[in-house]
């Protein structure tokens, strides 16, 4: 029997939700049961299809998913859609509030919990002018977090990438500004 499956191009053709599952039902697992399963999540195939795939198939289509997963060179967007809604990146992350804050630092780097930070970082656009947006307030996670199992892959790592940037970057201004201070001590003495 002869099937076709859609094997994803590239990280916005995977969901946050697929991601997250991927994550769960891999755990622990390797060899051709991980391939197996990589392929079940990624392409939407029953399980039991999977298995019924050639080997060498099985193993060359969960090399590219996982390629896709581990790609290092993922843009970062401001903007994207889910069906006819835009959510938009928030605009001034110096006016972030502090609930904001402490649900994205108790949700970042958690997986399982991905699709809240995502809820936290990105929200309804509300008014639009060319380039500059309003999102909607901020009222917790719950309202557009499961919605955002739907988001694109590559548009939650590439906003993940730039906060381990923009975490990166002040780290070392931080250093750098330390050292300054170290330096005026030293040779105030």
């Amino acid at each position: 029997m002869k099937a076709s499956i859609t094997i994803p191009d590239n990280l916005n053709e995977i969901s946050v939700g697929q991601y997250q599952r991927y994550v769960a039902v891999t755990k622990g697992i390797e060899g051709e049961f991980l391939n197996q399963r990589t392929i079940e999540v990624f392409c939407n195939v029953p399980f039991e299809r999977v298995i019924l795939m050639k080997h060498n198939d099985v193993k060359e289509i969960a090399e590219h998913l996982v390629a896709l997963i581990n790609e290092e060179n993922v843009d970062f967007k401001h903007r994207f859609n889910i069906k006819d809604q835009e959510f938009g990146f928030i605009p001034d992350l110096d006016e972030m509030t502090s609930g904001e804050f402490a649900d994205l630092t108790a949700y970042l780097g958690k997986p399982e919990e991905m699709h809240k930070a995502m809820a936290v970082l990105f929200r309804p656009i509300v008014k639009k002018e060319g380039d500059k947006y309003d999102i909607c307030e901020y009222n917790g996670t719950k309202e557009f977090s499961d919605l955002m199992k739907y988001m694109p892959l590559g548009i939650a790592f590439g906003s993940l990438v730039f906060f381990y940037n923009l975490a990166k970057d002040l780290t070392k201004g931080t250093q750098h500004s330390i050292r300054e201070e170290l330096m005026k001590e030293v040779l105030e003495k």
